[in-house]
């Protein structure tokens, strides 16, 4: 009797069930609120305008000496106040505090009693964002290897929890210290939820429907970022703004995932966990109302496995005679459980000593994995193509208060400017070679960057241009959002099953240096101006024809190990060379 891949078995209990919504679901939920806590920074890290507090008994323009700003305006200094106001001219630190403008922000980290201003950590946010985005270096890999040893189900509960604990930590941060350090569990917990998750919902689909499943759930990242504006905008003091982004996760997430969500079908079968994943099954079947067909199980006797099923799933599946009856000699299934020994899955296919090999290696051995051929190609340049987007796409983000106007508006702008390109990504990868539109984006980015370096504060008549600077800084980030659907396709289409989670870690890891440089490159834009745009237009155009030299993941099915990878490179010279191979493609309609 011919065995069922792993694909196929989800066919058997519904590709698209109740179980694949509610991932959907739970995907939907995480997109729309964790965006947020990587850019909450922009206000709860905000630097008003501020200047010296007049000293005791002196009037503003007495003690504080008046300079000219960046723009060439006349304002009061920021850092220095005179020694001896009405006798000299020498000046000296802030000795009385500092006035902050009110106009825009209540209270920040910068402008509470802990004042980082100056020589008070002059780079406090900065600092603080990267040190998050280090946590989530860390929790990238750490929970990928740690997805991959012990399933996605507890790694993702884990991850939950530590950062809700730290989420509620910086809130409560008596002081810069504390607060840096929960700002690094906090970006730990957060990039290993997402290293977890997306995961096993890629593993809960087939190809017809992974597509979708990767991109379509994304679509509420906009959403979420311009619901922050306006969370920002009603709550001005910080500590409660931060409170309001993270309670979303103490009870949605662990609820959805505790009773809903169960661990991944194919990762226990690539670790041969053969009983867990028999029961699985039954569980899959109850959640999308499907009687499992007899083709899963071996020959037994009929009334153990009525009896097994009976006891499992409460009678809700049935051994129906169209779906599990007796043989001429009176057999049936054995065990329900021995739906995973049936199973002749591409895990079983091809070269078992190196999946054997794999899943016994340690975390040294696995992660070297990623750098041998075929997989070190993809993951040098699937890493680019993931740093390239957290570097330009936080530049673009955290520099939305340095826009003229309102910076509660700029956000919500750069914010909307994304929505089309999550809405309409996932129905253009359909029809449109991934790479070639991701190389199309980037230089779309890289050359409104270039402009941009060029663009004058104003023209020789005085016409402000910095409307233009907007519009295109706006467009940059349109495009750069174009490409994330498309990078996480490839992300979780050409890394085999037994590397997947390893090389969705290692992979986050490497981005998450774009998001660890972006705030210092920013910042650096104070001594070298226009030093970020430079960086993100060359590292833009790089990446572009990088991309390129990747093979189409489009109507082909997930690669199980390194030999279905080389044979999904094969295909790819084949097709440039003008030669047609199908060896490995599946009629997806993707």
């Amino acid at each position: 009797m011919e065995s069922l891949t792993t694909d196929e078995i989800l066919i058997e209990l519904n590709p698209f069930g109740r179980l694949q919504i509610v991932f959907l679901i739970t995907s939907a939920y995480i997109q729309f609120f964790l965006p947020m806590h990587g850019q909450i920074i922009n206000f709860i890290g905000a630097k008003p305008d501020f200047h010296c507090s007049a000293r005791e008994g002196y009037l503003l323009n007495e003690s504080v000496p008046i300079v000219k700003d960046d723009d060439g305006e006349l304002v009061f200094s920021q850092c220095e106040e005179y020694i001896d106001p009405g006798n000299s001219n020498a000046t000296q630190d802030c000795q009385s505090g500092w006035t902050y403008s009110q106009e825009y922000y209540g209270e920040t980290i910068i402008t509470e009693v802990w004042d980082l201003v100056c020589n008070h950590y002059p780079a406090a946010a900065e600092t603080s964002q990267s040190i998050q985005q280090v946590g989530g270096m860390i929790g990238a890999i750490a929970f990928g290897f740690l997805a991959d040893q012990y399933g996605r189900r507890p790694s993702f509960l884990l991850s939950v929890v530590i950062f809700d604990i730290s989420g509620i930590g910086i809130a409560l941060s008596p002081n810069y210290i504390i607060f840096v350090v929960f700002k690094f569990f906090y970006g730990f917990g957060q990039m290993a939820i997402w290293t977890t998750f997306s995961s096993n919902l890629s593993e809960y689909m087939i190809p017809k429907y992974r597509n979708r499943a990767m991109t379509v759930p994304s679509i509420p990242i906009p959403f979420g970022l311009m619901f922050m504006a306006l969370l920002a905008f009603l709550i001005r003091d910080w500590r409660y703004l931060q409170i309001a982004v993270v309670a979303p996760y103490i009870v949605g997430l662990l609820g959805f995932w505790c009773v809903f969500l169960p661990e991944s079908l194919r990762w226990q079968l690539s670790k041969q966990k053969t009983k867990q994943a028999g029961l699985l099954v039954i569980k899959i079947a109850k959640m999308n109302r499907k009687e499992i067909p007899k083709e899963m199980f071996y020959k037994s006797n009929k009334n153990e496995v009525d009896d097994k099923i009976s006891t499992i799933s409460g009678n809700s599946i049935t051994s129906s005679p169209s779906k599990i009856t007796a043989d001429s000699n009176g057999t049936a299934p054995k065990d329900i459980n021995s739906v995973s020994e049936n199973v002749n899955s591409n895990e079983q296919k091809g070269n078992k000593n190196e999946e054997a090999s794999v899943a016994r290696s340690s975390t040294q051995s696995k992660y070297l994995e990623l750098f041998k051929p075929p997989v070190l190609h993809i993951t040098i340049v699937v890493s680019l193509l993931r740093l390239t987007y957290t570097l330009v796409y936080f530049g673009f983000a955290l520099s939305t208060g340095r826009l003229a106007g309102n910076p509660y508006l700029n956000f919500f702008l750069s914010a909307l400017v994304e929505a089309p390109a999550k809405i309409f990504a996932p129905f253009i990868y359909k029809w449109v070679r991934r790479t070639y539109l991701i190389c199309f984006c980037y230089i779309c980015c890289g050359a409104g960057l270039t402009v941009i370096i060029f663009i004058p504060q104003q023209t020789k008549s005085g016409t402000d241009l910095a409307i233009l600077t907007t519009v295109l800084s706006l467009l940059g980030k349109f495009f750069v959002s174009v490409t994330l659907a498309g990078v996480l396709l490839l992300n979780v289409e050409l890394f085999p099953t037994t590397l997947r989670n390893s090389g969705n870690g290692l992979t986050l890891f490497l981005a998450s240096i774009g998001a660890v440089v972006a705030p210092f490159m920013l910042y650096a834009d104070n001594v070298v101006p226009n030093f970020s745009s430079y960086l993100m237009a060359s590292i833009s155009f790089v990446t572009a024809f990088s991309a390129l030299t990747l093979p189409d993941t489009r109507k082909t099915v997930q690669p199980q190990n390194t030999a279905d990878l080389k044979q999904i490179m094969n295909s790819r010279k084949k097709s440039s060379m003008g030669v047609e191979n199908n060896a490995f493609e599946e009629d997806t309609g993707l």
